[in-house]
């Protein structure tokens, strides 16, 4: 493996040395970003709170272009406004000046391994005791419920009173997954935060899933996060959705359905059961895909 730490570059103005933070926010997408929930969580922490760049990745050994195209604008006449990929480690202090550190961008395509073993080596360097990725990921809920979370964890104990909805199950890797496997491998403890979107929404914004991420990433990290932004676009949200579900009644037959299947799955691990029927991720983006279809199709 080429040396992970020329993977990437501080800032010129950054000593390394000087830098200490407990904690290491992970926002890199990963093969879906439900409710684009990853986005919304940088733009409130990047936005509201005190932040500079201390290193900047080398996108180019990172990211497959034309897998994942980065925007361009054509003016006439010739091209310009090109959105070059970033992948980025922040410093950012929390509402009551503790630094944290915040690692995001696009999900690598490339060097998984060595990309692994440049955080593994950042959070040794800054000596972070606790690496925190966050993301959405589609499930069969409802928003009219509270936003639930899987979490995932290098110890049972970083996730106290956990329970789990899903058992073994084998499925295509992410960097943020195989990151939980190598920081465990040496000693980091890792935390995952996966919020719970309606299928419905998965392919747009959810803010008040960012909400629920934010408030427990500020519990399991002890950071002090505001969400106020986040909380008034999450009324705007919730409008728009009471409105579309008055005039579309399959929209509203498909949320009654889910309240139902949502239902009967927090009943049985109240009475710590295994729930009977919780749909495959097959079956979840099936259901996904052929409701966003509908919204395509001529009436």
């Amino acid at each position: 493996m080429l040396d992970p730490a020329s993977l990437y570059q501080f800032e010129t103005h950054v000593d390394p040395r000087t830098i200490r933070a407990k904690a290491m926010v992970v926002t890199l997408g990963a093969f879906v970003d439900a409710g684009h929930v990853q986005r919304l969580v940088d733009e409130q922490l990047l936005e509201t709170l005190p932040n500079h760049v201390l290193a900047r990745f080398d996108a180019d050994q990172l990211v497959d272009y034309a897998g994942r195209r980065p925007p361009i604008t054509f003016d006439r006449d010739h091209f310009t406004e090109y959105e070059r990929p970033q992948i980025t480690l922040h410093h950012v202090l929390d509402a009551d000046g503790v630094p944290f550190l915040l690692l995001n961008g696009p999900e690598p395509a490339f060097q998984w391994e060595r990309m692994a073993a440049a955080v593994v080596h950042l959070a040794d360097t800054f000596d972070v005791e606790q690496v925190i990725n966050v993301q959405g990921v589609p499930m069969a809920v409802p928003h009219t419920r509270p936003v639930s979370l899987s979490r995932y964890a290098t110890s049972l104990d970083l996730i106290p009173g956990h329970q789990p909805i899903f058992g073994t199950m084998r499925m295509g890797a992410s960097l943020p997954a195989l990151l939980s496997v190598r920081l465990g491998e040496a000693g980091v403890a890792s935390v995952g935060l996966a919020a719970h979107i309606p299928p419905y929404l998965a392919e747009t914004d959810f803010p008040e899933a960012a909400v629920a991420l934010l408030d427990s990433l500020g519990t399991h990290a002890r950071l002090n996060l505001p969400t106020g932004a986040l909380e008034a676009k999450t009324e705007r949200v919730a409008a728009r959705l009471a409105q579309g579900m008055a005039e579309d009644g399959d929209l509203r037959d498909l949320v009654e359905s889910l309240e139902e299947q949502h239902d009967q799955v927090v009943r049985a691990l109240g009475q710590h059961e295994e729930p009977e029927e919780v749909p495959t991720a097959d079956e979840l983006g099936a259901q996904a895909e052929a409701f966003l279809r509908s919204l395509d199709d001529p009436q």
